[in-house]
């Protein structure tokens, strides 16, 4: 590191010309020693003379070739490292040897690699409830937004009796209760769904190329297995949930609030009717 900064005075914004600086100079030593050596003498060999400079001259430009060849890898590592520092995690990083300059670029892959998986995680966490290990909010809203022009049936379900739970028994069991709830919404679905947690002990699914009846019908089918498997108890009350559905078709895309609030009016007017006639 001493030498690398006592010569950062010549071309000290360019690392390459700075190396090919010191090498066209040292090159050039043997040609200098013999101009000095003739100058004592006096006698001027110039036809020695001229076979160096010619050989300097070519052993000079088969150095620089050389030399830049060689600092490829390393231009290539820093061009990476820059474009890590800008983001860009997709340019791609070439393979080395198992040299120096191999060990080089195997660092910087790793480094492009080990930033990827962490921005990956990240995003996870971003979009994951890290309760119930379903989507959030946010991870609900973008993955309808991915899916462009969505049609179907959106629900919102409420957990009936959770609060209770927790009244009772504590948040601990309410929080079982929750993950209870979130892995049996998730196993009753087909696959092609989209189910959250909203908040609290909401939940949301986005049933797509479903219509409403058909959303009734397997949302009313979960909450009847619920009854015979039930997932707690409170009072002698079992643990259900109320739901409210609205369509959602092309018109709704990457506008979701209209329809949230048509879905959360829809669970508040079921809600109050089972309270009425309860």
């Amino acid at each position: 590191m001493r030498f690398y900064k006592a010569t950062s005075f010549l071309f000290p914004r360019s690392y390459a010309a700075r190396m090919f600086a010191l090498c066209f100079g040292s090159v050039h030593v043997p040609l200098l020693a013999f101009l000095v050596f003739m100058a004592i003498r006096g006698e001027w060999q110039w036809s020695i003379f001229f076979v160096l400079l010619v050989a300097t001259v070519m052993g000079s430009a088969m150095g620089i070739v050389g030399i830049w060849g060689l600092l490829a890898p390393v231009g290539e590592a820093t061009r990476s490292l820059r474009a890590l520092r800008d983001g860009d995690l997709d340019r791609p990083v070439p393979v080395g040897g198992s040299d120096m300059a191999g060990e080089l670029l195997e660092s910087v892959a790793h480094a492009v690699r080990s930033t990827r998986e962490r921005l990956t995680d990240l995003e996870g966490l971003a979009t994951t409830d890290s309760l119930t290990g379903l989507a959030n909010r946010r991870g609900f809203l973008e993955a309808l937004e991915r899916r462009g022009d969505v049609e179907g049936a959106l629900a919102i379900l409420d957990g009936d009796n959770f609060k209770r739970i927790n009244d009772a028994h504590g948040h601990l069991q309410g929080d079982r209760v929750l993950r209870a709830m979130a892995q049996r919404l998730a196993t009753s679905m087909s696959g092609g769904e989209v189910v959250g947690r909203w908040g609290g002990d909401e939940f949301v699914v986005f049933f797509p190329d479903c219509t409403m009846e058909e959303a009734a019908y397997r949302l009313d089918r979960l909450r009847y297995s619920m009854r015979w498997r039930p997932l707690a108890e409170v009072d002698g009350q079992r643990v259900s949930f109320s739901f409210g559905l609205t369509p959602i078709d092309a018109a709704d895309a990457g506008q979701f609030d209209a329809a949230i609030k048509r879905a959360d009016e829809a669970l508040y007017r079921e809600k109050r009717g089972r309270a009425e006639t309860a």
